[in-house]
């Protein structure tokens, strides 16, 4: 069956990873209503959230990530071989990009 060898593919994701792949969509304010992305989650709640908001496919190695609903989101991917994020296509170093600063400044208008 398909979607039982999907499913069993998406368990080849981290948890670490599914984290910080939600953490990314939270912060883009990608998904709505937002996905709870708590470490205290167990990985199989986080897949099921995941499926909510996305259709999977396999293409070539990668898990592509296609959004039901929202609009404004570049294509995610996720390749088993190298296990890294690509977003258009492009690698992405997600579990760094998700754990930065937020960057701000402070200015004044004289």
């Amino acid at each position: 069956n398909l979607t039982r060898f999907l499913k069993r593919m998406l368990t080849r994701i981290s948890k670490p990873h599914l984290v910080d792949l939600l953490r990314i969509a939270d912060s883009r304010k990608w998904l709505t209503p937002r996905i709870r992305y708590a470490s205290v989650r167990s990985k199989p709640e986080l897949i099921k959230d995941l499926k909510k908001h996305f259709r999977v496919t396999m293409a070539d190695g990668c898990l592509v990530f296609l959004p039901r609903r929202a609009r404004g989101i570049p294509q995610v991917e996720y390749d088993l071989g190298s296990k890294q994020y690509l977003l258009d296509g492009i690698r992405v170093d997600i579990p760094k990009l998700s754990r930065e600063k937020p960057h701000f400044r402070i200015s004044r208008n004289e």
